[in-house]
């Protein structure tokens, strides 16, 4: 059936909303309004719009729970497609700019909401935010002379590390609630260098994981090399994009995992012996543990050593 692309521009206040059958039309971004435009929409009908934090969380929900298919675009992704078209910056022209990138791309649709995934998400987030704060904090005390400052910075260090706790008791607590995450998490927890914290981030930031193929979810994860060449001239390929705390907590596994013995191991000597420096052997060995991942989650299989 062919798709009939929808561009829904979002703000936190409204919607606007360009269709190529009907044109434009603004709505408040509310509930009873959205869910009233979306249950009187044709069965052909496409929406896309961009992952704009809060704004977005109500359209999302609403569209998974009314079985209407979505993409939920790059924010990044959407302004290149607007500058190439050398666009004005306008609600109504980002609405039929969505429309537009999404009819010409024919963009795949994206996974749907689950409550379950969400509140990992948000737990997992709150658990990296508090770990920023903890370094951050770590850094001070470093820094610090005066003994009352210090002892202030301990007392927080000492609260945050509580708290971190309680979040770390919380995620247990949903896996527990949710078996097939937690199923999800083990599968993940077999491949060397990742442990529970590893595990449940990557689960809470790539919902795609196991739907996608290897060079998708390699380019998601911001680990797909990219070339740069002009000419006779070849620059040095490069990583960046896709979701980069993804790319910075499999880059610290990797690290982990390619000074010890086994396969990741074996990778990273034979690299070294080709000359390649550890920046970029730290790289490869994380875009393999997130296509290694990508498959297991796929096919549901724990990992295991190549013999």
């Amino acid at each position: 059936m062919t798709q009939n692309y929808i561009g829904v521009d979002l703000s936190k206040e409204w919607i606007d909303i360009f269709d190529p059958r009907s044109g434009h039309s603004r709505l408040p971004n509310q509930e009873a309004a959205l869910r009233r435009w979306l249950s009187n929409l044709p069965a052909d009908s496409f929406l896309v719009f961009e992952a704009t934090s809060l704004c977005d969380q109500l359209i999302l929900r609403l569209a998974s729970a009314l079985g209407r298919p979505f993409h939920r675009l790059n924010p990044l992704h959407g302004w290149h497609f607007g500058r190439l078209l050398n666009l004005p910056k306008t609600d109504r022209v980002d609405a039929a700019m969505l429309a537009r990138l999404g009819a010409e791309r024919r963009l795949p649709a994206s996974p749907g909401f689950a409550a379950s995934h969400a509140a990992l998400a948000e737990l997992s987030g709150r658990r990296d935010q508090l770990k920023r704060m903890e370094t951050q904090e770590k850094n001070r005390l470093a820094k610090a002379f005066c003994d009352a400052v210090r002892r202030d910075i301990e007392d927080s260090l000492a609260t945050l590390a509580e708290r971190i706790r309680r979040i770390d008791a919380a995620i247990e607590s949903h896996l527990a609630a949710h078996p097939e995450l937690a199923r999800d998490a083990a599968l993940l927890e077999t491949i060397p260098g990742i442990g529970r914290v590893t595990a449940v981030a990557l689960l809470a930031a790539m919902p795609e994981l196991g739907r996608l193929d290897r060079r998708a979810i390699a380019s998601l994860g911001g680990l797909a090399p990219r070339a740069r060449e002009s000419g006779k001239w070849r620059g040095h390929r490069f990583t960046g994009q896709g979701r980069r705390h993804v790319r910075r907590a499999l880059y610290m596994a990797a690290l982990g995992t390619m000074r010890r013995s086994g396969a990741f191991g074996r990778q990273a000597e034979a690299m070294r012996s080709r000359g390649k420096p550890g920046k970029v052997i730290a790289v490869a060995i994380a875009r393999k543990i997130l296509i290694i991942a990508n498959a297991l989650l796929r096919d549901q299989t724990p990992w295991k050593a190549p013999t």
